[in-house]
């Protein structure tokens, strides 16, 4: 997987892009689920994280370990979820700008582009591109 990362605050941009491998599954739910380990390279090693794609394409973005997590971005909904920092937890809007979902079984790509904020300040605009490509195992 590749996961392309941009978030601006005001007049700055940052960008990251990480390159892993995944677990990539349907559940019983129907939901498609893009699980992996957190590393160094981001920042938040110790952590892992899932991304919960719905057939409606919500998408819940879930961190467990070191720091704790649970984005909801839903096109046409705000949504009020609980996020943690070195610097402590906190509650935050997030009101998703666009979703859009091409995966399949085979992979796909993944795009949100979603606001944060706190107490109706924008925190952050934020912008996640996911390529999946499934890997040949070779004998």
């Amino acid at each position: 997987m590749t996961l392309r990362s941009i978030q601006r605050d005001g007049s700055e941009s940052s960008e990251s892009v990480l390159d892993t491998e995944i677990q990539y599954y349907l559940d019983q739910n129907g939901d498609r689920i893009i699980a992996y380990e957190e590393s160094e390279t981001t920042g938040m090693e110790g952590s892992s994280m899932m991304l919960r794609v719905s057939p409606e394409d919500m998408v819940s973005i879930i961190r467990t370990g070191t720091f704790q997590t649970h984005l909801v971005v839903q096109k046409g909904k705000k949504h009020f979820c609980h996020y943690e920092t070195p610097f402590g937890e906190f509650a935050v809007g997030v009101a998703a700008k666009w979703v859009r979902n091409h995966l399949s079984d085979e992979g796909g790509s993944l795009a949100l582009r979603y606001t944060v904020d706190a107490n109706s300040t924008l925190l952050s605009d934020n912008e996640i591109r996911i390529d999946i490509k499934k890997m040949n195992m070779g004998i």
